[in-house]
């Protein structure tokens, strides 16, 4: 009995730039705060799906050309016949392969960092660059607070005729810190909006993110060397 399996499979990657791009013209055509914000919290949510997902494709379209450029199909003869005898060496190659893009397949974020670090022996700033890197890092502290509920609160102190004030739970502190660097606010949060969420979901936020996404996207198509030959749809991917 003969057995044939084939899979075919697309990744968000591939449909999430044309979406967002849609969102975009539509929020663009939007006056109501309350919806700016949840418009583009959809585009946050869809721009970390497409990262994820372009990660792990790269990982596996990586190693799968590697392997095939180590372990060239020896000749034959016209009258041979192929030797389906497989050796331990590859048996623990195919083996480890295969473990090591199941741990790609569940990945995420973070866990794709180290990934990047273990399949090219690179550290990660030879990878992405710094400000690169620390821009995509707050991108995925914005998705934190989406998908896990969180609540982002504005905490004022006043002593001493002194004003002091931070974004609460402390690890979102750095949200603030961002914006600042990034001039997306200037001052104090409290003199700009009366809603957080407002400041920290605002169109030049979103925009910004876009920016960051396609310069990491082309940093991380040159460290692995991408090319049309390898994956065309991977090396052609931007927002």
């Amino acid at each position: 009995m003969d057995l044939t399996i084939k899979e075919t499979y697309n990744r968000p990657f591939i449909f999430i730039p044309k979406t967002i791009l849609w969102i975009i013209k539509q929020r663009d055509l939007e006056k109501d705060n309350d919806n700016l914000i949840g418009i583009n919290s959809s585009i946050i949510l869809n721009l970390t799906s497409l990262v994820e997902s372009f990660n792990k494709e790269l990982m596996i379209s990586w190693i799968k050309n590697h392997i095939s450029k180590s372990e060239p199909e020896p000749e034959l003869e016209d009258d041979e016949m192929p030797n389906w005898d497989m050796s331990m060496s590859e048996y623990l190659l195919e083996r480890l392969t295969d473990e090591l893009i199941l741990e790609i397949e569940s990945s995420e974020w973070n866990k794709q960092l180290n990934l990047f670090i273990k399949i090219t022996n690179m550290p990660i700033n030879h990878i992405i660059e710094k400000e690169t890197l620390y821009g995509m890092n707050q991108l995925f502290k914005y998705r934190n607070i989406l998908t896990h509920g969180n609540k982002l609160s504005l905490i004022e102190w006043n002593y001493d005729n002194k004003t002091s004030e931070r974004l609460e739970p402390n690890k979102f502190e750095g949200i603030f810190t961002f914006l600042k660097q990034q001039n997306l606010v200037s001052g104090k949060l409290k003199d700009v909006k009366s809603n957080i969420f407002e400041l920290t979901f605002s169109n030049e936020v979103i925009d910004y993110f876009i920016k960051i996404i396609n310069k990491y996207l082309d940093e991380v198509k040159k460290s692995f060397e991408m090319s049309i030959e390898i994956n065309r749809t991977l090396f052609e991917l931007k927002i």
